[in-house]
């Protein structure tokens, strides 16, 4: 099925239910802000829940109407080592987000550090290709 004739100055993607994605515009830049974490043995469990679909942090993301979604990997060869790629798809709303939130963003990040031996920001990315938003880690806003 070809995108819709009105989807012309969006970037069209097909979703899994037959429907099209036109969340994004042609040419916008989604960002993805990607982080390290070395996980302290026996809080693997913690972490995960704290990082995952139904975890604070996602929880305090999911506030902003520019979060996506996120990314959340555990290393195979070094289980305590985890990558969280957050997308978010305007960068002017994600750094109000981080000045708007600071206090509960401190409060998570202070929460986190109980968790991790070290914290390491790899950096912020333009998202070349955004996996398609299905799953308990994306943002369930419907861009309105």
């Amino acid at each position: 099925m070809a995108c819709p004739p009105a989807a012309t100055t969006w970037r069209c993607r097909r979703t899994g239910s037959a429907g099209y994605d036109t969340a994004f515009r042609e040419g916008a830049s989604v960002i993805a802000v990607v982080f390290q974490f070395e996980v302290k043995r026996g809080r693997e469990a913690d972490f995960e829940r704290f990082h995952g679909a139904d975890g604070e942090w996602t929880s305090l993301s999911r506030q902003s109407r520019s979060f996506i979604g996120s990314s959340f990997l555990r290393e195979f060869a070094s289980p305590p080592r985890y990558l969280l790629v957050e997308y978010w798809s305007e960068m002017v709303v994600y750094e109000r987000h981080l000045k708007d939130l600071a206090g509960d963003i401190e409060a998570l990040e202070a929460q986190r550090a109980d968790m991790v031996a070290s914290t390491n920001s790899l950096g912020i990315y333009h998202a070349l290709d955004v996996p398609d938003r299905f799953g308990p880690t994306w943002s369930q806003r419907d861009g309105r």
